[in-house]
């Protein structure tokens, strides 16, 4: 029988859809302005490369500080006190005078952002439960909406030299108001334990086993990889199609819209492809896409084939970072916010370095033979997805109260 989510869980869900846009619209703010805080701050490479790298150590640390609100079911109050102050924290680094005191307001930004970011989706699981059907997809959708938002509203405040400290103040005090009333639609710490308390009686069914450490690790294995994809798309593809397949470097840059613009589809028609298809049958076929774009990449040399396999690639791993944390958000364990924390911060960590080795390998090998790389994470996708079973517990508990 079909059932429909309550005007609760209805609420629920705005709440995080609008700090899924919230949180990335400041986060992608920030990157496009660098070049601009770098040359009124004078720093060297060396030193922005210090200074990100507070970011990065904030961005770890904040995902691991949450854990109270997590085990407690309270991730809707950590969301409404954390999300506004994250938006705040960017205006910082703004008004940082040298560099360790843009250091360590990088640090603080990270810290707020990194914590937002594992409490959102822990939040977003809980609805889920509620919501009887995969949506977790659609929240990572409007991430990448968010996202492309606040990068081309940065990238217009640059173009016409607008001062960084007026850019960020006003978007920091939009987003604050933006996302005020919505937040207070956030499930209470009742009703959000109620999903959970369903989720444990699913696995405590005979059938049932509880997840072990190797299944843990391996969902943090498939999170770091799916994170180290996109960093290293992100941060090597326009090079990529200028230095090796001689494109233009109009037709490079668009090597990265063409798989942000991919991605952000596969995951806002996640959800219902997840629902027919079923979370594993999902994954796998997105890594099979994701190969095939990896193929036409590195095996055919012109510079639209590489755009085409770019969108390939988004198109298929699109959808797996919301499913490794719907799954780590339901696993056989007491303490599943444990579990997904520990996917959150993987993918970071994969975001950060991935990128960093893939240059490393190039220096070395060349850039084609070092996206080479990838494949393995790639790989690692298709035979794991069958751990993401989990993600279809919390549908199959709600499913179960209403039969």
């Amino acid at each position: 029988m079909a059932v429909f989510p309550s005007p609760v869980s209805r609420r629920a869900r705005s709440a995080v859809a609008a700090t899924f846009l919230c949180h990335s619209a400041a986060f992608t703010t920030f990157a496009p302005r660098i070049p601009a805080i770098r040359d009124d701050l004078g720093l060297s490479l060396d030193d922005l490369g210090i200074a990100l790298g507070g970011f990065a150590v904030g961005l770890l640390v904040g995902t691991r500080l949450v854990g109270w609100f997590e085990a407690n079911h309270r991730t809707g109050t950590a969301i409404r006190v954390l999300l506004p102050l994250a938006c705040l924290t960017l205006v910082g680094p703004a008004f940082a005078t040298d560099l360790l005191s843009l250091t360590l307001l990088l640090a603080l930004f990270g810290i707020a952002g990194g914590a937002v970011d594992v409490v959102m989706n822990v939040h977003a699981v809980a609805v889920e439960r509620h919501y009887r059907r995969p949506i977790m997809s659609s929240f990572h959708g409007l991430w990448s909406v968010g996202g492309m938002l606040g990068s081309a509203l940065a990238a217009l405040a640059a173009r016409y030299d607008v001062d960084v400290r007026l850019h960020f103040a006003a978007v920091a005090v939009v987003l604050v108001i933006a996302s005020w009333w919505p937040l207070s639609r956030v499930l209470d710490a009742a009703t959000e334990a109620a999903g959970a308390v369903r989720v444990a009686a699913a696995h405590a069914a005979p059938h049932r086993r509880s997840a072990t450490g190797f299944v843990v690790l391996a969902l943090a294995a498939m999170g770091f990889g799916s994170f180290l994809i996109e960093g290293s798309v992100a941060d090597w593809s326009a090079l990529f199609l200028q230095d090796e397949r001689g494109a233009s470097a109009g037709l490079a840059a668009l090597g990265l819209t063409v798989f942000s613009a991919a991605m952000a589809v596969s995951r806002l028609t996640g959800d219902r492809l997840g629902l027919a298809l079923g979370p594993v049958t999902l994954a796998r076929s997105g890594a099979v896409v994701a190969l095939a774009g990896f193929a036409v990449l590195l095996i055919v040399p012109d510079e639209v084939a590489g755009l085409v396999a770019f969108g390939l690639i988004g198109l298929g791993i699109g959808p797996v970072v919301p499913l490794v944390f719907s799954a780590a958000g339901n696993t056989a364990t007491t303490r599943r916010s444990s579990v997904l924390g520990l996917a959150v911060s993987a993918g970071y960590v994969g975001g950060v370095a991935g990128p960093v080795a893939i240059g490393g390998l190039a220096e070395r090998l060349g850039l084609s033979a070092a996206l080479t790389a990838a494949l393995v994470f790639v790989g690692l996708i298709l035979a794991g997805a069958g751990l993401l079973r989990a993600a279809a517990v919390a549908h199959d508990a709600a499913q179960d109260v209403h039969r």
